[in-house]
């Protein structure tokens, strides 16, 4: 934004040297001619050396034109007025005696409007130069405030994030302890599930041992009912003895299962104290 305000200073200094440049070129034209005729001898004659001395004059400027008199910059229509007055001044002209002041007059003139203008271009390239300055504050806080406002955002979104972050490892922390527990948990029950395992393994053999013997004696037993009652069968005393057998063979049944029972459970207990005792250890 600088380099592009340098630069247009720079253009405006250009064009206002290219235009006092311009302008001086015509000055020293019209000068020229001025002195020629002023210095030229009364005669009632055009002299046939005018056109040979115009010829040889240096040309104007290279952006000089011919200006009308309708022209609305001051500075040009008093410059062609001034050049058609000197050509109009011929030999017995009344305004021949008049010429020097006259030029000097259109000389100041021509100095003051050309001071006037260069105080006038001035003023606008100072004024363009603080409108440019103004517009450039302006741009540079409504910048600096979009800045401001954009850092604050960021400044939110990073507490918060900051919070989000914390309260994440927190509850990390949290689902590891909670992990923990549940493997010490598992550990735990898988043990119980073997031991319970074992035991039933063992109540399985024990039971299915058990029922094996329990037939074969119960079979033995009916075999014996069987001929006991073909021989007794109208033998009273005979019945309340098969009946007295009968009842003993269920209760040595009964005690066989129990028996069976509590050995399982003594098993399991010895197992539970010995797995208590390599945790202790």
């Amino acid at each position: 934004m600088l380099e592009d305000h340098s630069f247009a200073c720079w253009t405006d200094a250009c064009w206002a040297i290219r235009d006092e440049v311009a302008h001086e070129c015509r000055l020293a034209h019209e000068l020229q001619l001025l002195f020629f005729f002023s210095r030229k001898p009364a005669m009632d004659y055009e002299s046939p050396w005018r056109h040979l001395f115009e010829a040889s004059l240096p040309p104007p400027a290279p952006d000089f034109e011919a200006y009308n008199e309708f022209e609305t910059d001051q500075k040009a229509r008093g410059n062609q007025q001034a050049f058609n007055y000197f050509l109009a001044a011929g030999p017995g002209s009344p305004h021949e005696s008049s010429n020097i002041t006259d030029t000097d007059k259109k000389g100041q003139d021509l100095e003051a409007t050309k001071d006037q203008v260069a105080k006038k271009r001035k003023i606008a390239i100072d004024k363009a130069y603080r409108e440019r300055c103004r517009k450039n504050k302006i741009e540079t806080e409504r910048n600096l405030e979009q800045l401001r406002k954009e850092n604050d955002r960021l400044k939110g979104e990073n507490a918060f994030f900051k919070t989000e972050a914390d309260r994440t490892r927190q509850t990390l922390q949290s689902q590891e302890q909670e992990m923990k527990r549940l493997r010490k948990t598992i550990v735990l029950l898988k043990e119980k599930h073997d031991k319970q395992n074992t035991v039933v393994e063992v109540l399985s053999k024990r039971l299915a041992g058990a029922n094996d013997t329990d037939l074969q004696r119960e079979n033995t037993e009916l075999k014996s009912k069987i001929i006991l009652l073909m021989s007794q069968v109208n033998d009273q005393n005979n019945v309340d003895k098969l009946q007295l057998q009968e009842k003993n063979a269920q209760l040595e049944h009964e005690k066989s299962s129990l028996e069976v029972i509590v050995q399982a459970l003594c098993e399991k207990i010895n197992n539970e104290k010995g797995h208590e005792g390599d945790h202790a250890s």
